[in-house]
C-alpha cells in the first residue's frame, strides 16, 4: 500500500509538471508566429541591395503631451550592408546617418559646428544595430542579436524588439517595435519607445528595392551628409 506522503508527493509532481506543460503550449504557439513574421521580413529584405522609401517621422514628447506631436515628411535610403540615412525633408528636421559604428546627426538648418558625431554608447549602438538590422540581407542576426522578441496583441503583423533584463539599454528604451507588410514583408512602420514616454515613429510608403547604380546615386546627391551640391559662386563681374 502506498503511504499518505508519497502519494501526495507524487500529485504534486505530476501537478507541476503539467502546469509547466501548459505554461509551454502558449510560449511554444508565440515562437512559431514570431518566426513566420520573421521568415515574412526575410522574403524581402534577404533580397535587398538598395532601398528606397518615402517616410513620415512622427514625435510624441511625454512632456509636452496636450502639444501636437512633430509631424515630419522625408525619406529613407538603405544600402546593403549596413549603411542607412533617415532624412527630413522640412528645415526643422535632420538627416541621420548609420554607417557601421559611426552614427551622425545633420540639421537641415546649417550650423557652424557642422554634423553631430556622437560617441558609441551601448543604447546608440544597440538602437543603430537594429534600425540597421530591420533592413540589412543577413538572415536576421543584426536584427535578433541582442534582443528579446516578442508579438504585440491586435491587428497587424509587428514584431517587437526588447533589449535583454540586465542590459543598461532599458534604462532610456523600452522597445522597438516594427510592422511588416502582409504580402511583401517589406518594413512598413518603426515605433521606438523610450523609457521615458516619449514615442518615434517612422511609417514607410512607396518602397522601390534594388535601384539601379545611377538612380541610386541621384537620390543620396540630395540627401546624404557631405554629398550634397554646394552653391555655385557668383559669376565674375566685370570692372569699372
Amino acid at each position: 500500500m502506498i503511504g499518505r506522503r508519497p502519494l501526495l508527493a507524487g500529485l504534486a509532481a505530476g501537478l507541476a509538471g503539467l502546469a509547466t506543460e501548459l505554461a509551454a503550449r502558449p510560449a511554444a504557439a508565440a515562437d512559431r508566429v514570431i518566426e513566420r513574421r520573421l521568415e515574412l521580413w526575410r522574403a524581402y529584405a534577404g533580397n535587398t541591395r538598395n532601398l528606397v522609401a518615402s517616410l513620415t517621422t512622427t514625435r510624441h514628447s511625454s512632456i509636452f503631451a496636450e502639444s501636437a506631436p512633430l509631424v515630419l515628411p522625408g525619406t529613407l535610403v538603405f544600402v546593403a550592408p549596413g549603411r542607412l540615412l533617415l532624412h527630413d525633408e522640412d528645415p526643422r528636421g535632420s538627416t541621420t546617418l548609420i554607417d557601421g559604428s559611426r552614427a551622425a546627426i545633420l540639421t537641415n538648418t546649417p550650423t557652424a559646428g557642422g554634423p553631430d558625431l556622437s560617441a558609441p554608447t551601448p543604447t546608440l549602438t544597440w538602437l543603430s544595430d537594429h534600425l540597421v538590422g530591420a533592413f540589412a540581407p543577413d538572415e536576421g542576426r543584426r536584427l535578433t542579436a541582442d534582443a528579446r522578441l516578442g508579438r504585440p496583441r491586435g491587428a497587424g503583423l509587428r514584431l517587437t524588439l526588447l533589449p535583454p533584463h540586465d542590459s543598461p539599454v532599458r534604462r532610456l528604451v523600452r522597445s522597438l517595435t516594427i510592422s511588416l507588410a502582409p504580402q511583401s514583408g517589406a518594413v512598413e512602420r518603426i515605433e521606438l519607445a523610450e523609457s521615458a514616454g516619449d514615442r518615434w515613429i517612422v511609417e514607410l510608403r512607396d518602397h522601390r528595392q534594388n535601384l539601379e547604380p545611377a538612380a541610386l546615386a541621384e537620390v543620396l546627391r540630395a540627401i546624404e551628409p557631405g554629398a550634397r551640391a554646394a552653391p555655385e559662386p557668383p559669376e565674375p563681374t566685370e570692372a569699372g
